[in-house]
């Protein structure tokens, strides 16, 4: 991020609250960008607003100076307190702001194409920080393009439910909402076209993306869509036991007696912030969850099941797709041992009739031949069977019903490429070095990894140009080609997905990039199919 004291000011803009002024985090040359940073959307979700629907900020007069990010919410220690605070900042309640990186020259006559992104964090865990400012403007700004990233509340401070109309729960979600609203009630002032609104985000931020697109509340305010590794179908992104496992956090903390929803609330509103947060490390939820407090079916954000509500959402233009190895990062510390295997491939049998019949008819599919010997192989199928299940087959299943949905175009894509050091310190946790994972295909956008920073080599910059040229193609035209029909600013023309075929994707490389017609070779589709068919 860039040093706070080393810029001129930027220009000073009106919106509908008041008057802000950042930075020019590039002041030289023809193409300059200013950064207005920690603009809060919300009021301050303090006091007797916690656990509530955010509500719209106070007016303020005379300038508010928007020079650094806003603090991040309310989080357990990923790494170490100590480390994490240095590095990005104490947490706190008080969260809800979003930066806005904007072209200084002169924006076509309907305004900038308005990228907003959604950052990820299993929603226990994440913020705007992460993802840095100055490679935002190099990278993405530069090209056109008005970005916007935003905060929202993690942990029980976005996802604490009640189970009735008191807090239905995925205040979370509504954060991100009014974000939304702010963005298009304000965009302009700032260069923006309102009516070209690209909503992008990842892994948990993805599937908020899609969630976004679902919801009656959101999804009339954005116009078309990038989920990175993440859906609403992820079977981690939602969990129907929230309220059950709100009130087992509320006993951990002493919180055992009460006589109705709003008591339970107002005693939990009496404990500091900093209770509230979930240690990534270590959980502390029901044994058929993934993660700790993420988005339910509540009948309010979400009146109707998602396949319900995906019939009646907006038709949006799609892009979306998934790392080589998406898994690999749920691996750390996996051997290739049989029983190591058995406690990847229970995690794909939660909801099974018969769950061993289930884990039988998956190692059939994936090891034809038995178990192999070979270590390596092994090890391989198993990150197979872990991508599949945390990513790849919500991914799929995304495709599928949105191309049945709607006619509008989805363009499906892999990032296969692949710098070591992208990965930073979990690299050496991997049980496979030579695969990208997870959150690797950030740093080819922002020029920052969440894992480490590092220089980009010549490969790194050809890839960062194809991806961010789809990426920005996108924003703009709706196709990640680009204007022209019928040519592409990319090394081949990228077909979008059909009723015929429902899995064929854009590969990004090291060298370039190619059309792939099956995902990976029908593997995952295998996977849904199997999985399925014993389905409760």
């Amino acid at each position: 991020m860039g040093n706070l004291f080393s810029y001129p000011d930027s220009r000073i803009v009106e919106t509908s609250y008041g008057k802000v002024q950042g930075r020019r985090l590039i002041y030289k040359g023809d193409k300059q960008v200013d950064a207005f940073q920690g603009i809060p959307f919300a009021k301050r979700p303090l006091g007797e607003l916690r656990f509530k629907k955010p509500e719209l900020p106070d007016i303020w007069d005379g300038i508010k100076e928007t020079k650094k990010f806003g603090p991040r919410g309310i989080v357990g220690p990923f790494y170490h307190w100590a480390v994490d605070n240095i590095l990005m900042g104490t947490p706190s309640e008080d969260c809800l702001y979003l930066n806005v990186f904007t072209p200084c020259w002169d924006a076509p006559k309907e305004g900038f194409p308005v990228m907003v992104f959604i950052h990820g964090g299993a929603f226990e865990l994440g913020d705007a920080i992460s993802y840095g400012d100055i490679g935002i403007c190099e990278n993405i700004v530069s090209r056109g393009v008005l970005f916007v990233t935003i905060q929202y509340r993690v942990g029980y401070m976005g996802f604490m439910t009640t189970g009735d109309s008191v807090c239905p729960g995925n205040n979370g979600l509504w954060d991100q909402t009014l974000a939304l609203r702010w963005v298009n009630e304000n965009i302009e002032a700032f260069g923006g076209n309102k009516n070209n609104i690209t909503l992008l985000g990842q892994s948990a931020g993805s599937a908020s993306v899609d969630m976004l697109h679902l919801s009656p509340h959101s999804t009339n305010l954005f116009h078309k869509v990038i989920p990175m590794a993440g859906s609403a179908y992820c079977r981690w992104a939602s969990n129907q036991n929230m309220p059950q496992q709100c009130k087992n956090k509320a006993a951990r903390l002493g919180v055992t007696e009460y006589g109705s929803s709003e008591e339970f609330l107002e005693k939990l509103r009496a404990l500091p912030a900093d209770k509230f947060g979930v240690c990534f490390m270590k959980r502390e939820k029901e044994p058929e969850a993934d993660f700790e407090t993420v988005p339910l079916i509540d009948g309010d954000f979400f009146p109707e099941s998602f396949d319900e509500l995906r019939k009646k959402a907006t038709p949006k233009p799609m892009m979306t797709g998934v790392t080589k190895e998406e898994g690999l990062i749920f691996m750390a510390g996996k051997k290739a041992t049989e029983e190591h295997l058995n406690e990847i491939i229970t995690l794909a049998v939660h909801e099974a009739k018969d769950k061993q019949k289930l884990a039988d008819d998956l190692k059939a599919m994936y090891f034809p031949n038995g178990i192999p010997e070979d270590k390596d192989v092994l090890i391989r199928s198993m990150a197979n069977i872990a991508s599949d299940y945390w990513f790849n087959a919500g991914e799929l299943e995304m495709c599928r019903k949105t191309v049945a949905a709607q006619d509008e175009p989805v363009y499906f894509y892999v990032f296969e490429h692949l710098n070591t050091k992208v990965l930073g310190f979990m690299g050496k946790q991997l049980s496979i070095k030579d695969l990208n994972t997870h959150a690797c295909e950030l740093f080819y956008l922002f020029k920052k990894g969440i894992f480490a920073n590092v220089t980009p080599t010549e490969e790194d910059n050809l890839v960062m140009d194809i991806f961010s040229t789809a990426f920005t193609n996108f924003a703009k035209f709706g196709n990640p080609n680009g204007a022209a029909e019928d040519k592409s600013d990319l090394p081949v023309y990228w077909e979008p997905l059909d009723k015929q075929n429902q899995s064929r994707n854009f590969v990004f490389t090291s060298k370039d990039g190619h059309m792939n017609e099956h995902f990976f070779e029908g593997r995952t589709a295998k996977f849904v199919e199997i999985v399925d068919k014993h389905r409760a």
